[in-house]
């Protein structure tokens, strides 16, 4: 049976975190994928969710996995301490000291409801610590709003394959950097569909005369339209990332989010929406949340509660 080996020598961007998924999804059903991470210098752990999901949908096919161990050390621990070798190998996890990591996770959609809940307590005590620049209330706000991401991601998705996540707080820099990702219906699909639904119910006799056509949004515009508040295609709430993107904003955090060929982020407070060239047929979101101490934030309502 013939080898094919995918190296990894470093993970630095969500681009190349997608480029090697791509290469491994991309493998020939009769072949033994090995990847190959002997000379990865650096590993972004919370990218380890993208090419977690490659793996297990190659899995899927009968497709037999290999894994080569990095000779750099600092990466090996690093990838022992999120679980995701152990996840794909016998290889032991390295232990978490200081709970600086969100454990690779794979969460399927049969019976989720259990293992969600169970990865709701471990994020929680994970997370707790770790920020001090937020309020109580707005750290149970932004805490809140996380764990409903997670909750939509699973609804709106219907990825057999479930919910990916992993992500990392790196105290050097005081960044906590996390991404949720599945491989489900993207956005742009759930978005037309429902707004499809809605053309045809709500069109007028005229209308309806005259033929007046759908127009379908873009990706991005479809992600855009996903993230308001008052939008939902299910009627149970949109994405829910409203107060994290106004967190993200004036903390100088960021947000990638990309799901078919739509790709939209906010980083140093600019706004990106374009069209990509190739398709993610997925949803894709990455988050890195600014945990400077020196800055602290609150909720808008707490300070004109302690005005009054």
């Amino acid at each position: 049976m013939k080898v094919m080996t995918v190296p990894i020598n470093k993970v630095n961007s969500l681009f190349e975190a997608i480029d090697y998924f791509e290469q491994i999804i991309n493998i020939a059903t009769n072949a033994i994928l090995r990847i190959d991470f002997e000379n990865a210098s650096f590993v972004r752990n919370h990218y380890l969710s993208i090419i977690g999901m490659g793996l297990e949908i190659v899995k899927n096919r009968d497709i037999q996995i290999q894994l080569i161990l990095p000779r750099r050390q600092t990466v090996l621990i690093s990838m022992r301490k999120i679980g995701f070798l152990s996840a794909f190998m016998k290889e032991q996890d390295a232990k978490d000291t200081f709970k600086t990591m969100i454990r690779y996770t794979n969460i399927p959609l049969a019976n989720y409801d259990l293992q969600l809940q169970e990865f709701h307590q471990y994020f929680i005590q994970q997370f707790t610590g770790k920020v001090a620049n937020l309020s109580p209330k707005l750290l149970n706000k932004i805490l809140q709003k996380i764990l409903e991401l997670f909750s939509n991601v699973f609804r709106h998705s219907e990825s057999a394959l479930g919910l990916f996540c992993s992500g990392q707080f790196y105290p050097s820099n005081e960044k906590f950097n996390f991404t949720i990702v599945d491989n489900g219906v993207t956005i742009k699909t759930n978005v037309n569909r429902y707004l499809f639904k809605q053309f045809i119910k709500n069109r007028s006799t005229t209308e309806k005369l005259f033929g007046k056509k759908f127009q379908s949004l873009r990706g991005d515009e479809a992600i855009q339209w996903a993230l308001q508040d008052t939008h939902s295609t299910t009627g149970k709430g949109g994405l829910g990332l409203s107060l994290l993107m106004d967190f993200i904003k004036i903390s100088e955090g960021s947000i990638e989010i990309i799901s078919n060929d739509g790709y939209y982020s906010i980083k140093d407070g600019i706004e990106v929406s374009k069209t990509l060239e190739s398709s993610f047929e997925g949803t894709l979101i990455s988050i890195e949340l600014n945990t400077q101490s020196n800055q602290y934030y609150f909720l808008q309502e707490e300070h004109k509660n302690a005005n009054s």
